[in-house]
Order: structure tokens, then sequence, then C-alpha cells
């Protein structure tokens, strides 16, 4: 999620309004080279009365070793906006002094590549995905995280029940629980910086949910999401979206495929939460998980097609932790469209959740 700021000729508006959330994180400078997890961002990702940055969430390489940072679209390339070459400073925008002032002194990187983000009409993306090279001294090679350290330089396959943690320039060093695989969502992005009338909506396949909780906010986009232990955490997904209290984020082997980049970081393993359900372990599952998400695939196209339908997932039951469920993420509170939803698609149980709209600040 992207966090935004208004300039000073509207400051009063701006907190009358809302729009301007500024929670402790990693929002300040950092003195260079600069860990990562911090707040940062293009240089031109402002209008006239707003400007916008997230998170510089990690590091990563290319084939040659040369080194990049790794964010969101959204964050490094404006939504698609951005062009190669482009200023990536920290802190970002919004966290400048003046705010919103544009210090080319500040910048660490230059946008380099991007994954396109598609707006067609249920045209499905994958990952919101853009990396930037590292200038010379500005960043640590080491890849080291606030609050986190170095991570492992091989990732970890998501599954429910697994223990997480991010470092962001909004919360700051959070832990969540990933509650859904397999996520179909529609994602609202602003047309630019600031602009919330007539949100573009771009739609996203193989997503997981982090759930319940305090785990980002607005200006946490861009972070990458690794394995909840304390030495050497594999990097599980990079947060790039939210609603209230649920996070979406991409995986990270699809993050880097897309890229052509691989994870800078050590040689080390911790062990992944005790009691996740990975979809491999279909022998402790009242259904296997692999056909929850099968049948969730088949009947998406239709249970999407509700206007009160923002986005479906594969969880489990709250009641029984052992069964798949097939979640259908709602604008709406679930009392009101329950009678417009099946109780079940092909025998999987369906769970309505409240969530709004998914966000891409």
């Amino acid at each position: 999620m992207k966090q935004t700021k208004v300039y000073k000729l509207v400051l009063l508006t701006a907190l009358l309004l809302g729009v301007m959330v500024h929670s402790a994180g990693s929002q300040g400078f950092e003195p260079r080279p600069i860990p990562l997890g911090t707040s940062g961002g293009n240089i031109k990702d402002s209008t006239r009365f707003f400007c916008c940055g997230g998170t510089l969430g990690s590091l990563v390489q290319d084939g040659n070793a040369v080194q990049y940072i790794l964010s969101n679209n959204h964050v490094l390339a404006r939504s698609n906006r951005g062009l190669v070459g482009d200023a990536i400073i920290q802190p970002g925008l919004i966290d400048q002094n003046p705010a919103c002032s544009k210090n080319r002194g500040d910048a660490v990187a230059s946008l380099s590549d991007f994954i396109p983000i598609s707006f067609r009409k249920n045209a499905p993306n994958r990952v919101d995905a853009a990396i930037a090279q590292v200038q010379t001294g500005q960043v640590d090679p080491t890849g080291a995280i606030l609050g986190i350290g170095e991570v492992s330089h091989s990732v970890a396959a998501p599954f429910i029940g697994m223990g997480v943690k991010k470092q962001g320039r909004t919360t700051g060093l959070t832990t969540g629980t990933v509650t859904a695989l397999d996520v179909t969502a529609d994602i609202q992005y602003e047309r630019q910086c600031g602009m919330t009338i007539l949100p573009r909506i771009a739609r996203f396949t193989g997503q997981i949910i982090i759930g319940a909780g305090t785990f980002s906010d607005a200006g946490d986009s861009g972070s990458l999401i690794v394995e909840n232990c304390s030495l050497q955490p594999r990097p599980v997904a990079l947060l790039f979206a939210g609603s209230g209290p649920n996070t979406l984020a991409n995986p990270i082997d699809g993050v880097l495929s897309g890229l052509g980049v691989s994870m800078v970081g050590t040689i080390g393993f911790c062990p992944t939460s005790a009691g996740g359900l990975q979809s491999g372990a279909s022998s402790i599952l009242a259904i296997p998980l692999e056909d929850a998400i099968r049948v969730k695939r088949r009947n998406e196209a239709d249970v999407l097609n509700r206007t009160e339908v923002v986005g479906m997932g594969v969880g489990i039951s709250d009641t029984e932790p052992r069964r798949p469920v097939i979640e259908v993420y709602l604008k709406k509170p679930a009392r009101e469209v329950r009678h417009l939803l099946p109780e079940a698609i092909e025998g999987i149980p369906v769970k309505l959740i409240e969530t709004g709209v998914f966000v891409a600040y």
C-alpha cells in the first residue's frame, strides 16, 4: 500500500479529510548506505497538491551480481507511468522536510524495470513489482532490513497458518499469519498520486492474505514479507495492497522470476511456523487443499461477477480447523448478501468475509 501526503497549502484540509496517516515506522532519513524496509519512492510521484511514497523493501541481484532495490510497481514506477532512470529517493516525498520537496541528493537508486499492471477488465495480474538499480555506496550491500537483519537467499512457499513478519515504512516491524491462498481479488489504484475519484481496477490472481490484525497500513507497500523467525528468515511475499485488517501480497517466487532476479542474502534456514497447512499436507485435511483450490478456480468467474464481491480465496474453517473453505470477500456485511451467495460450492463450504474494497494506496 502506498501513502499519500498533501502539500502545505492544503495540509489542514488533508487532516480534516483524513488523507494523511502518519504513525511510527521507518519514515526518516537513513544514513548511507541505507538498510531496507524504509521510506522511499519515485521522485516524480506527486501532483499539484499531493505526494506519495511507500517502502523500499529488499535487495535483489541479477545474474551479473548487479544489485537492485525491490518494491512495488506503484511505489517505484508510479503504476506504469515511471521511466527507466527515474530517481528513487530515501526518504520518500511524503517524508521529506519540508514534505513533498524533491531533493535529488537523496537518490539511492534508479528505476530499472517493472512488470506492467493491466487495468483491462478481468485481465489477470500476478505481481505488482519493480526494481531500481542501486547507486554506488547508497544501499547496504548485504540487503539487511531494519528490525529483521539479513535474510536468506532462498525463498519459502506460503502456507495457511504460516507465521510471517515484515518491516514497513508506516507500521514498522509487525507479525501476522497467512490465512488464505490462491486469492483472486480486484484492487483499486489511484489514477495518479492523491486522485481517489474514479479509481482504476486491476484483478490479481494467485495472491495470499495475511489475516485479521494490524500487519500493515498505507505506506507499507513494497515491504518484504519473511518467515517469522529470528535468524536468516526466508522471503515469502511482497506486500502490495490491503483493506482494514487484511493484507494482500504477491508470493515472492513469482516476483523474482518475473523480474529475472534473485534475493541478496545469506545461506541460512529457520523453522517455519508449526501447525501450518501446506498444500501438500492433504492427509490431515477433510478435503485436500488442492481440491478446494480447483473448485474455487472453476467457479470464481461467476462469483466474482457479483457486484458485492471483491475477491475469493481458499482458507480454513473457523469451526473445523482441518476443513478447507472457499472464502468470498465482500464490500458489504455478510448478513446483507448471504441470501445471494451459496453456502457451499461443489461440496466446499463458503465462508463470507466483509473486507471492504482492497486498495493499493
